[in-house]
């Protein structure tokens, strides 16, 4: 037998596999007709090969050498299956495939710490791997001893071009016609290849469904923020600020039973019960908290180096900063955006111990910052707490539900078996939020006790929200959902009276609500896109964003729209309460309003 022969076989159980793997793509999508179960099993087919392409047409390009043909087409294919399998857990929790954000994950300092699982339980990861190499360990074997095994190559290829052209004509039809099952089958594959041919269709009589996406071009020029030079008049007394954020805390923690410190505070100041933050992760929601611009503008002030306005006004006033984190300043970077600015030493990373024991060491400093201050100067103090943050970290004093998942490792997670689990994780997610409670109060209470709360601003909010599959995802930076971007927005400001608002409004309304009062003359476009939280707007138009995409939420619902050219799906449209709505109607309600918001939401020259 020649030793082609022999790597078919190889090749023919590899690919095998490879299609059992792209199956965990679609174990989250609904049940369909016909048209989509062919549709599936044609995608399955076609891409579970694609994805094995590069380990054979390596070897066939490389067969001359056939030792290191074969070692290379090994490693290969391996990787292959390694990356469908990571892929497609990776979708099936959080929507997306392996992007940019999951790259910046990987290689930046604090990105891997941020994830916050507990050790990963070696027992299974031994297991899979265990899987993996028994699989490949049997087809090489396989390859070796059936010598008398004939592959008819080119009927295999007649079969896959047959597949594959199926495949692409069944999703042309359903772009055309708008079928929903088969469009979201193909979101789930990475590295799809859409074929359309709607105006072939319409030639031939088919009745096309005109398309509802609405996709924004990236932009790649200079910064233009502010749009116009700041102008300050400066105050006699210009207020402390002190701002307190928490990873991943959603608005509906603010409860009497969770959060009872902050719950009763809450009642003594300004409290924002239709509030949004920025977007559905931390770098879009910090973003938008200090810039006052959308979230999806990170990635041009990242590489344009570019701080907010914000700092400039602080720095003209000499603020004293106080500065903390449970995480780390460079993931995401905030060193070279939000805080560029700011001096390395005023910067303090926290990592000692739990995160719920960083949280309480980082008020302590905080307050022993204030205590020791200089007092003739402002000052300026923040903390992000880590706690909410999965894992769900707490003391045991914090604990106000019982029932709780002793451990959280991420090894092997999926939807399926996320969901037994799920009641214990938001458990632990409660138990957390009540930790930060405590230590919310512990500043609370030293402004208080030192009068220092008559000249001191303080903002308490979350960096985003967290999902507990009410919508089918668990965590955040997977969609819009009201779980994973609203937050709690508690505003004290001195002379003010207690306030309960029901308006929606916006992390982008923060530097407005602050640079307003510290003097600065300029219209707010200039530098922001918010309004004054002292003046909520009735029936506003909120704007969130993710890695990839922007989405506005208004009287009329939901709309998602793309920014990001990998994107791949058509606007996704739900009504006010999450619930999926046609995006083509929803499009047409938000037709007055959305090319305005869209043109308004870059800070960038033209």
């Amino acid at each position: 037998m020649t030793t082609r022969r022999n790597i078919e076989i190889y090749f023919i159980l590899t690919s095998l596999f490879s299609i059992y793997l792209c199956s965990g793509f679609f174990e989250p999508i609904e049940h369909s007709k016909s048209i989509g179960k062919i549709y599936t099993v044609l995608v399955i087919s076609t891409y579970g090969l694609i994805y094995q392409a590069p380990a054979i047409l390596s070897y066939f390009l490389l067969k001359r050498w056939h030792r290191t043909a074969s070692y290379i087409a090994v490693a290969l294919s391996i990787t292959g299956h390694l990356f469908v399998f990571a892929d497609s857990h990776l979708y099936d929790l959080y929507g997306f495939h392996i992007n940019g954000f999951v790259w910046n994950l990987l290689t930046t300092r604090g990105g891997i710490d941020s994830l916050g699982a507990d050790q990963t339980n070696i027992f299974l990861v031994l297991g899979y791997l265990s899987v993996l190499l028994s699989v490949h360990g049997t087809a090489l074997f396989l390859s070796r001893q059936q010598r008398d095994v004939r592959i008819p190559v080119r009927a295999a290829l007649t079969l896959l071009l047959i597949a594959s052209i199926s495949e692409r004509l069944i999703y042309g039809y359903s772009h055309a016609i708008s079928y929903a099952p088969v469009l979201n089958k193909s979101d789930a594959l990475p590295f799809y290849q859409p074929l359309t041919m709607n105006g072939f269709l319409h030639s031939i009589g088919v009745d096309v469904i005109k398309s509802s996406k609405i996709q924004i071009d990236e932009f790649d020029s200079g910064i233009d923020y502010p749009k116009n030079p700041i102008v300050l008049s400066k105050v006699d007394k210009p207020l402390n600020i002190v701002m307190l954020v928490s990873e991943s805390m959603r608005w509906d923690l603010l409860t009497d039973e969770t959060m009872p410190h902050m719950s009763q505070f809450s009642r003594q100041v300004w409290n924002f019960k239709q509030h949004y933050s920025g977007g559905n992760g931390t770098r879009q929601g910090l973003f938008s908290l200090f810039y006052g611009l959308p979230g999806n503008n990170w990635d041009g002030f990242l590489r344009a180096r570019k701080g907010p306005v914000f700092f400039d006004v602080l720095d003209d006033y000499q603020y004293q900063y106080f500065i903390y984190t449970g995480a780390k300043f460079t993931y995401p970077e905030l060193d070279h955006t939000i805080f560029l600015n700011i001096p390395q030493n005023k910067l303090i990373e926290n990592e000692n111990g739990e995160p719920w024991q960083r949280d309480e060491e980082n008020t302590t400093n905080l307050i022993n910052d204030m205590k020791t201050r200089d007092q003739s100067k402002p000052f300026f103090g923040f903390i992000f707490y880590e706690s909410t943050h999965a894992r769900y970290s707490f003391p045991e004093n914090a604990v106000v539900q019982k029932d709780y998942l002793k451990s959280l490792d991420y090894a092997g997670l999926s939807r399926r078996e996320i969901e037994p689990n799920i009641k214990g994780m938001k458990a632990r997610y409660i138990n957390a939020a009540n930790g930060i409670d405590k230590q919310l109060q512990r500043v609370i209470e030293f402004l208080q006790q030192s009068g220092d709360i008559e000249n001191t601003l303080i903002i308490i909010t979350g960096d985003h929200g967290e999902e507990f599959m009410e919508r089918g995802r668990w965590g955040h930076n997977s969609a819009f959902t009201d779980w994973q971007v609203r937050t709690p927005m508690i505003v004290s400001i001195p002379n003010t009276s207690p306030r309960s608002i029901n308006q929606r409004t916006s992390h982008m309304d923060v530097p407005s609500t602050l640079l307003n009062r510290l003097g600065v003359q300029n219209a707010v476009k200039d530098y922001s896109l918010g309004e004054d939280l002292g003046s909520p707007v009735d029936h506003r138009n909120i704007i969130v964003s993710s890695w990839t995409d922007i989405g506005l939420i208004n009287d009329f619902g939901k709309l998602v729209i793309p920014f990001k050219s990998t994107t791949q799906h058509e606007n996704l449209a739900t009504d006010i309460d999450d619930n999926p709505v046609n995006s083509s109607q929803l499009l047409e309600k938000m037709q007055s309003i959305v090319y305005k918001t869209l043109h308004d939401t870059r800070y960038y020259k033209m």
